[in-house]
C-alpha cells in the first residue's frame, strides 16, 4: 500500500481536452513530494469503478477535485455528475470515516473561480481555487496548496512550470531508452517516468 500520508487523489475529468491539466497536476504533485493517486491506475476489470475509487480515498489523506466539467454532454444533453459525487464521498469520509480520516484535506479546483454557485452551492464558503484552464495556473493552484503540507521546501510555482516544459521536452527521449510510445502511455509509465526523471534532475 502507498504512503496514506503522502497520497494524493485526484478527481478529475480523463477526456483529452483535459489531458494537458492532468499532466501537470500529476508532475506537480509528485515535484512536491508527494503520490498522485487516481481511478486511472487500476485496470482490474473485475473491480466496479465506484468501489476502486472509494478505495483509493480510503487510502489518502488528501485529494484534489477539480469540478469545472459539468456542462451537458454534445451526445446527451445530460451533464456529467462523476465529479462532484467523488468530491461527496471524500467529504463524506472526512467527516464520517474513522479517526485517521478525519486528518484528510482537499482543494477544489475549478475554470471560472465563482461558476460553482451556479450548479453546486452547498460548497460556498469554501476557498475554490480557479485554473482558466491553463497549465501554468493549475500548477500555481496545487503548488501552493501542497507547499502548506509539507516540511520540504518547494520551488516557485514558476520554477515547477519550467521544469514541466523541460520534462515535456524530455519525454520523446525518455519514452524511446524504454521502448514506450508517448501516445500509449499508461498512468503508471507516465508516472514512472515523471518520478525518476525528477529524481535524475535533482542529483
Amino acid at each position: 500500500m502507498k504512503d496514506y500520508a503522502q497520497s494524493v487523489f485526484l478527481n478529475c475529468p480523463f477526456d483529452d481536452d483535459y489531458k494537458e491539466l492532468f499532466n501537470a497536476i500529476l508532475f506537480t504533485v509528485h515535484r512536491c513530494g508527494f503520490i498522485l493517486r487516481c481511478s486511472k491506475e487500476s485496470d482490474d476489470t473485475s473491480k466496479i469503478r465506484i468501489n476502486n475509487i472509494i478505495q483509493i480515498i480510503n487510502e489518502s489523506k488528501y485529494s484534489i477535485h477539480d469540478i469545472s466539467r459539468v456542462g451537458l454532454d454534445e451526445h446527451n444533453g445530460l451533464p456529467r455528475f462523476n465529479m462532484p459525487l467523488e468530491l461527496g464521498i471524500f467529504i463524506g469520509a472526512l467527516h464520517l470515516g474513522q479517526k485517521r480520516h478525519r486528518e484528510k484535506e482537499y482543494l477544489i479546483i475549478e475554470s471560472d473561480q465563482y461558476r460553482f454557485k451556479e450548479f453546486i452551492s452547498d460548497i460556498s464558503g469554501q476557498d475554490i481555487k480557479a485554473h482558466n484552464n491553463e497549465p501554468e495556473k493549475v500548477i500555481k493552484c496545487v503548488r501552493d496548496w501542497l507547499t502548506r503540507r509539507t516540511n520540504e521546501v518547494i520551488p516557485s510555482a514558476s520554477i515547477i512550470a519550467k521544469e514541466f516544459e523541460g520534462f515535456k521536452s524530455n519525454l520523446p527521449d525518455l519514452c524511446k531508452s524504454v521502448e514506450w510510445v508517448e501516445n500509449e502511455l499508461t498512468f503508471e509509465e507516465y508516472s514512472s517516468l515523471v518520478t525518476n526523471w525528477l529524481t535524475f534532475d535533482e542529483e
